[in-house]
């Protein structure tokens, strides 16, 4: 009652109020959302009169609250004195406001009420993204708000949060793709603000006053330059009461003279730029900076039919030209946007030891391509396609994740004027031959960059300069000028062309089911079709999301997937050869949003296909056939041990937190073999034991199969019918099946300390604690738990300590065991010091549990726990991906979510106090380290 009355008060405040506070904006997009189930979804947009620009959604049917605000203010507005600031006040508006001055309030509202929150600075924007069980919404808002409109930028949350920004950094140094944006930085025009340092670290920021950092905010943080997007279930017209009233109070400032300067430099243009990596990489990207008219206009989409058509794996495509070559592995392009009216385009390829070496040649290949496009046009059935593609789905689109749907909006609504929003962003409009011959002619071989990155033995190019703040060894050299002209004057190749028309369009989007009546299930009951030795399967047909998609997941038993290090690798070979034959099908599929994806998990073999349903069946004959007799010439196999040699082995180079995960998951399951033990067994297996393999790894099998969403019962049995048929497999019985095992740690020998050597920069630190075989009992605290370490142990081991920039506390479950799991990496503690700083952090959260995690704290969480397990999945993908899990992993237990829910209604303050203390207590000594040095 007293919140009802609350809301009525906003509500009547927020009417009285907004002839003066805002400003109705016309909504002049012409799409329409034709799901059923978004039937009920309004939108409002509004402009405040201090200028902010807000995008409301009310969706009676979501399941969170959610908010995104993007300031037009990034690293190109940076102070040149304070390199880095727009990323530094961006951690500090975390910190505290005047109406909420606690440091982690924001942070600690938002985990503990079942949410999510994060931000990111880019070069003209910062966005920041909470989402949150809808009751917590109102609360999480005022304080998003105060964080705009009265942070405090307390001196030492400034002292403190400097070392998160420079560990931060140091995170970095080791990122190849952060290098390579390095040198580009570098190398570009001086004059550009792009050549700033935008991560900034301690020697650009250490000694910021805090008077500096106010007035940044003050001249750079400005109402109208913010734009909002609130998602809920509460009424629009609360929704704009809200606006208002947490939203008005941001001052408005000046806006900033835009950037005139080329990002580009003329030591770029016309120029290899050879960087060498850290990690064993090969590519290769030919880069254009793009005019300010064709960026801004966001009519323009020449780079999106170009993209696909180079992207494409196609026959005949510039990729399979290459590939058949033996130069490359891998083709991308894209329009990368640096800012709201600047960007460029990108053609990427992932090189072979041969292509590294013969680069030249792949240049001379894209030229040609492009240079074929240039003389013969693209004809208007591709932009057609691309066009229907995009209204299909915008019309029939499903729900996303709250956080998701915010933060995309946020980020996409600075680059369209509100009054339209978002239909220039979405929806191509006509076909314009003169302005893809336009762009085509921007992309000539003079005006782009040349990046590679290789090692100089296959390069060629020996490094000679270094690059200021990550160290990067780089050269530069000028291509000569006739080479630039030959690749100019390049006729077409004979051998590449464009895609055909795409088979795979939908044109049936019609349901099959009607819609149900009204109730939402969170775990609906799925239909047995099939029990046999063959296998399992489950159909559920969807009345609820209502789109014309399925999501179908088959879990493949076969006796060759077993956890070791060998089958592993025979494994990853298979992926790479069935991606590799099915490369022109899913080009075409993709591009009609329907995709395959193939992966081990949980010592099966999982075929996942997602997306529109008319065309399904048809995706799902050709990945089975290829799938039955995926063999590979000598020449392939020599190609993707190769590759396969390079992913392995920079695994040794990886993030010292996820070499330590490795080495976690190594100890702990059977079927986790490390990188090490992969390249050992690469070594040994031969081109025919790949072929034996290929040849055996479907003759025995058991498939658990799951058919959701926009399908008929009769369909689901002819799918079921179909997959045995096409495999002829004989029965993997069950009693044979190798199992993902867990190992238990003694409770009578631990705790057990696993030290590490790396030669990565920094140290990375992981702690397990098992308590015990699962109980629903057990498991309702055990979920109680992980929800408040997350945010208390990021508190104290990130904000308070300053110990890491990554610090992460969760509770698991695998193979019906209970565990925490802690980690962190640092390049300032080392390893065993960090295992200290846990274990002290957990001696103390028992010795003040009660203030730490009071009782009133305990009932807040319970019951956020609660809505978050009585809240459906998102859309049908998420939802296939929960019945899968409850169906195979959990041994058809669908009423799990009720006994947990259960479970959590009857625990109390002093059971879960009881449970904790034995979970983390030094009593229980089942706790296993593993210290990374580097």
């Amino acid at each position: 009652m007293k919140r009802f009355l609350i809301i009525i008060m906003i509500t009547v405040w927020g009417s009285a109020e907004s002839t003066q506070s805002f400003i109705e904006v016309q909504d002049q997009s012409p799409l329409q959302i034709l799901t059923p189930s978004l039937s009920e979804r309004k939108t409002a947009k509004i402009r405040l009169n201090n200028g902010l620009e807000a995008y409301l959604i009310s969706d009676p049917k979501a399941d969170q609250s959610a908010a995104a605000l993007s300031m037009e203010a990034g690293s190109w507005n940076d102070d040149p004195r304070y390199a880095g600031i727009a990323h530094f006040l961006e951690h500090l508006l975390f910190m505290g406001s005047e109406a909420y001055p606690e440091e982690n309030a924001y942070d600690k509202q938002i985990w503990d009420n079942g949410g999510t929150l994060n931000a990111y600075t880019a070069s003209d924007r910062t966005v920041y993204i909470f989402s949150i069980n809808h009751s917590a919404f109102p609360t999480a808002l005022d304080m998003f708000g105060h964080m705009f409109s009265d942070p405090l930028f307390n001196p030492s949350g400034i002292g403190r949060e400097l070392h998160a920004v420079d560990q931060e950094h140091d995170k970095n140094i080791e990122s190849d793709g952060h290098r390579i944006w390095m040198v580009l930085k570098e190398t570009g025009n001086p004059h550009h603000p792009n050549a700033l340092f935008g991560t900034g670290n301690a020697e650009t920021l250490g000694g910021i006053p805090q008077e500096e950092v106010k007035r940044w905010h003050r001249e750079n943080y400005s109402a109208d330059r913010a734009h909002l997007v609130l998602y809920s279930a509460l009424p629009i017209e609360e929704l704009k009461a809200m606006t208002v009233s947490h939203f008005a109070s941001i001052p408005k400032g000046n806006r900033p003279k835009p950037v005139r300067e080329k990002l580009f430099s003329e030591k770029q243009e016309g120029h290899i730029i050879a960087i060498k990596p850290i990690k064993e990489m090969r590519s290769l990207s030919l880069i254009w900076e793009l005019p300010k008219e064709y960026v801004s206009n966001l009519e323009c989409r020449s780079h999106d039919l170009l993209g696909y058509v180079l992207s494409g794996r196609h026959q005949n495509s510039l990729y399979t030209q290459l590939k058949k070559e033996e130069l490359v592995e891998q083709v991308s392009s894209n329009l990368i946007r640096t800012s709201r009216d600047s960007g460029i385009f990108n053609i990427s390829f992932d090189l072979t030891p041969l292509g590294a070496e013969q680069f030249e040649t792949v240049i001379e290949r894209c030229f040609q391509t492009l240079n074929g496009f240039k003389a013969n046009g693209i004809p208007p059935y591709i932009f057609n396609e691309m066009k229907t593609m995009a209204k299909i789905n915008y019309e029939y689109q499903s729900r996303e994740t709250p956080y998701q749907f915010v933060s995309t909006h946020a980020d996409n609504m600075i680059d369209e004027p509100l009054e339209t929003y978002p239909s220039k962003t979405v929806m191509p409009t006509t076909y314009n031959p003169q302005e893809i011959n336009h762009f085509l002619n921007l992309l000539s071989p003079e005006s782009a960059a040349y990046f590679l990155i290789a090692s100089p033995e296959l390069s060629g190019i020996d490094p000679d300069k270094k690059e200021r703040w990550s160290n990067v060894e780089y050269a530069i050299r000028k291509i000569p000028t006739k080479s630039l002209v030959a690749w100019g004057d390049l006729p077409s190749h004979p051998h590449i062309a464009l895609p055909k028309q795409n088979p795979f369009i939908p044109s049936n989007l019609k349901l099959v089911h009607s819609e149900g009546e009204g109730e939402i299930m969170v775990t609906p009951r799925p239909k047995k079709l099939i029990s046999s030795d063959f296998g399992t399967l489950y159909f559920w047909g969807d009345t609820q999301y209502q789109v014309p998609e399925i999501s179908w997941i088959f879990n493949i038993s076969t006796p060759f997937i077993d956890g070791t290090a060998r089958h592993s690798v025979l494994q990853d070979l298979f992926q790479y050869t069935l991606d590799e034959k099915i490369a022109d099908y899913l080009t075409y599929a993709e591009a009609a949003s329907l995709s395959f994806k193939c992966r081990v998990h949980d010592m099966k073999l999982l075929f996942m296909i997602n997306g529109y349903s008319e065309k399904a069946p048809l995706l799902l004959q050709k990945v089975l056939a290829e799938a039955k007799k995926c063999r590979m010439t000598r020449e392939e196999f020599d190609l993707y041990t190769t590759s396969l040699k390079s992913s392995y082995s920079n695994m040794g180079k990886a993030m010292p937190v996820f070499q330590a995960q490795e080495i976690t998951m190594n100890l702990l399951f059977n079927n986790a073999p490390k990188h090490t033990e992969k390249l050992a067994a690469l070594k040994t297996i031969t081109y025919e034991d790949y072929l034996s393999f290929a040849d055996k790894l479907f003759s025995e099998t058991y498939i658990e199969t799951l058919l959701t969403g926009n399908m008929t019962e009769k369909e689901a049995h002819q799918i079921g019918e179909s997959v045995k048929e096409i495999f002829h497999s004989t029965p993997y019985l069950k009693k044979n099946q190798e199992r993902k095992q867990m190992l238990t740690l003694s409770s009578f020998q631990g705790p057990y300390k696993v030290p590490v050597q790396t030669e990565s920069l920094g140290n990375a630190a992981i702690l397990v604690i098992q308590e015990g075989a699962m109980t629903f009992p057990k498991k309702a605290s055990h979920v109680i738990l992980g929800t408040a370490l997350q945010e208390d142990f990021f508190d104290t081991l990130r904000t308070k300590q300053q110990t890491a920039y990554f610090a992460r506390a969760s509770s698991q479950e695998e193979e019906q065991q209970l565990f925490n799991l802690f980690m962190v990496q640092s390049t300032s503690h080392q390893p065993d010091e960090l295992i200290s700083r846990f274990e002290l952090f957990l001696e103390t959260y028992i010795k003040d549990f009660e203030s730490t995690l009071s009782e009133g704290r305990f009932e807040v969480l319970r019951n956020n726990l609660i809505t978050l397990l009585d809240t459906p999945p998102t859309n049908l993908q998420q939802m296939a991906q929960h019945l899968n899990h409850l169906a195979f992993t959990h041994k058809g237990d669908f009423d799990r979510r009720e006994k947990l829910i259960a479970a959590l209604k009857k625990l109390d303050y002093e059971e879960f106090k009881s449970d904790t203390i034995s979970f983390l207590s030094r009593k229980n000594p089942r706790r296993i380290a593993i210290m990374l040095e580097g």
